[in-house]
């Protein structure tokens, strides 16, 4: 007769200790369905999160694609102002060489005869 109250004590320990752990294991599951530990949030948060990092990376793509468009309308205005001043430096130079291989060829000018200095007051 010991031996079998010793079995019923063991038995009616392990089932204590089951259902302590049922309840533990519920009042957590119930903890994770409500949300109570902050995963749901968190969850909330993350998708919010990704949604505002994808309308900011989109955004930044449109900027910098518009600045990229400015820059290169830029680029062409630069390029036809050096085609311009390249074509108007070349032809200044020309000009330049022309006037000095005339004036090498021309002869100096003799020098004028001084002026007399008239006094129109005096001659009433």
């Amino acid at each position: 007769m010991g031996v079998e109250i010793a079995v019923e004590l063991i038995v009616a320990g392990l089932l204590s200790a089951a259902i302590v752990w049922a309840m533990i294991l519920d009042r957590r599951l119930r903890d994770l369905r409500s949300g109570k530990d902050g995963v749901k949030q968190a969850v909330m948060d993350l998708v919010g999160a990704t949604a505002r990092a994808e309308a900011a990376i989109a955004a930044l793509r449109e900027a910098a694609d518009n600045a990229g468009t400015r820059l290169a309308h830029a680029q062409a205005g630069a390029k036809s102002t050096s085609d311009e001043l390249t074509l108007l430096v070349g032809a200044a130079e020309g000009l330049a060489e022309r006037l000095a291989a005339r004036r090498a060829e021309t002869r100096p000018l003799p020098p004028r005869p001084a002026m007399p200095n008239f006094d129109l007051k005096g001659a009433r």
